[in-house]
Order: C-alpha cells, then sequence, then structure tokens
C-alpha cells in the first residue's frame, strides 16, 4: 500500500456536458483507493448497461465546483435496494447519461457515487501526445491516464455477487449481497455461492 504523492483530480460528466463534476482528492490519498468498488446488482447494471458496473465514492468536500445534483438537468430515478435502504440514481434528462447514486436528500448529501464511465476521456486514459502508424492505421499515443487506479477494486472488491457472470474477474474481496455493515467478504465468488 502506498499514498499518492501528488494531488488527483478527477473530472467527467455526462455525454451532453450538462451535468459536470471536478473532484481532487485529499493529499495524501492511499492507493490502491479504498472508496471504489464494482456492483454486480440487477440495478446497477440496467441502469448503466455495463455487466460490471465500477463505482468510486466521492465527496463533497472534494467538490471543485458546484454539485451537478442542483442543475436543472439532473433527474433521479428511486429505488429500493433492500427493505428500508433507498438508493437515488441520477442522470442527465437531455442525454440520458447514469450519473450515480446517492441515498441522502439532495439538500444534505455528504458523499455518492460516480460511474467511472462518466470520467473525462483525458483523465481515464491520458492525454493525447501523439499518433503512430500501426498494422491497422493510425493509433493514438497517450500519456497519465488514472483509469488502471480508478477501477482497481483489489483493496475493496465487488458487491452483490450473488448476481456475478462467469467469465469475468473480479479482483479484490467480494460480498454475496451488497449490506452495508452486514454480510461475509470471501475470497472468490465460487466460495461466496457455496456458502449461501
Amino acid at each position: 500500500m502506498s499514498q499518492s504523492e501528488q494531488p488527483i483530480r478527477i473530472t467527467g460528466g455526462c455525454n451532453c456536458g450538462a451535468l459536470r463534476y471536478d473532484f481532487t482528492f485529499p493529499p495524501h490519498t492511499e492507493i490502491p483507493l479504498k472508496d471504489n468498488y464494482a456492483c454486480l446488482c440487477t440495478l446497477c447494471r440496467k441502469f448503466t448497461g455495463a455487466v460490471v458496473p465500477r463505482l468510486l465514492s466521492v465527496y463533497t468536500s472534494w467538490s471543485n465546483i458546484r454539485l451537478y445534483h442542483h442543475a436543472p438537468e439532473f433527474r433521479m430515478y428511486t429505488t429500493h435496494v433492500l427493505d428500508g435502504f433507498t438508493g437515488h440514481r441520477g442522470f442527465c434528462g437531455n442525454c440520458g447519461s447514469s450519473m450515480g447514486t446517492h441515498h441522502d436528500p439532495i439538500d444534505n448529501i455528504q458523499g455518492f457515487t460516480i460511474f467511472l464511465g462518466t470520467v473525462d476521456e483525458e483523465v481515464l486514459v491520458g492525454k493525447v501526445i501523439g499518433e503512430e502508424e500501426g498494422k491497422y492505421g493510425a493509433r493514438v499515443m497517450r500519456k497519465s491516464g488514472f483509469a488502471e487506479l480508478l477501477a482497481d477494486t483489489s483493496k475493496t472488491g465487488s458487491i452483490w455477487v450473488e448476481n456475478a457472470t462467469p467469465g469475468y474477474d473480479l479482483k479484490g474481496p467480494k460480498k454475496w449481497r451488497g449490506e452495508e455493515d452486514e454480510g461475509q467478504w470471501f475470497d472468490d465468488i465460487e466460495k461466496a455461492s457455496n456458502a449461501h
């Protein structure tokens, strides 16, 4: 485990640009991150259209700009994950991009999640520094993306692995269901499914 040597700044937003975010992680953030995970619940899959949605927890205190939750284009879809546990799924009313989830009322949000697919291309895969010719034509060369850092769930793992799709390698611990403080963590999906 190490710490980031310089501040990590993550920017992103919806496809049309109406909803934007800009976060700077606190100095000396632990690497691998402890606030990212893969959610395998059916609700996240259907909301994002991804088999293995990746999320990152962020906090309002990290934000460099006004939260997108206050933009007129912001829409919410409320879901009930477990008894007594409500999730608000945010998306853009213009382009339909799924942004993330939160559990608190908008005026009281302290933290929420963003879907990693909403992170800006230059931040995720790096800035374009040139092109080179390859076997299949020109190939863009990039430098300094955070994809590996943001997608590394080796410390935090995956939740709702009862819905895991065979053939996907899920790094890190696995939780059978997504209960906050309940449930048991497992090393692999087979152990988790055999325990239930």
